[in-house]
């Protein structure tokens, strides 16, 4: 069996959860090892950025989205969508009100991956291994990780980003509960001749 790769940090998962934890810590001096596949490239869907986590994406260095990619949340409705006799009244929150231009920005997740996953293959600290992992080994002092390419990963700290059936969380014995909520989401993508706050 080929010898165990050493680093800090193994992030386990490659969305956007995964993928910025691995910048953010190697940029703090880890050695990172990123194991997960690249995004899809037909994601139709797109995720929405509050404040503090684009102020924190600037704050390790990645650039700002520009305008033509992404939307600001200016204003944000909730709307009582039951069937019930009575319902509540639909409630909109301006960020104006708290002398904000935005809550945040949505960004369609192409645009979004597409910039992480170019700053990740840019960072130097960071090992990214094109593959998932396939088992996991924790003992008192390390976490082993064996990928799906039959190589292994050793390091002091895993940082499972690997989606809602993780099975880094599965191997730290964290148990979860499950539920059901009887709802669908569908996906429209569209374009504004005015803005649309």
């Amino acid at each position: 069996m080929a010898d165990t790769a050493q680093s800090d940090i193994i992030v386990a998962g490659t969305g956007p959860a995964g993928m910025i934890a691995a910048l953010g810590l190697a940029r703090e001096g880890f050695s990172v090892l990123l194991a997960g596949p690249p995004a899809r490239r037909d994601d139709g869907r797109t995720t929405a950025l509050m404040m503090p986590a684009l102020h924190y994406l600037d704050s390790i260095g990645l650039p700002a989205f520009p305008a033509d990619v992404a939307a600001p949340l200016a204003s944000m409705r909730i709307v009582d969508a039951t069937r019930r006799l009575i319902r509540s009244a639909p409630v909109t929150f301006r960020a104006a009100e708290i002398d904000e231009p935005a809550f945040g920005m949505n960004i369609p997740n192409k645009a979004l991956n597409a910039m992480l996953e170019a700053a990740v293959e840019a960072e130097a600290g960071i090992a990214w291994r094109q593959t998932m992992i396939a088992n996991w080994t924790i003992s008192t002092d390390r976490v082993e990780a064996e990928l799906s390419d039959g190589t292994r990963v050793s390091g002091l700290l895993a940082v499972a980003a690997d989606g809602r059936a993780s099975p880094a969380r599965a191997a730290a014995g964290i148990s979860m509960r499950t539920y059901a909520y009887k709802q669908s989401a569908l996906v429209v993508n569209f374009g504004h001749s005015r803005p649309h706050g």
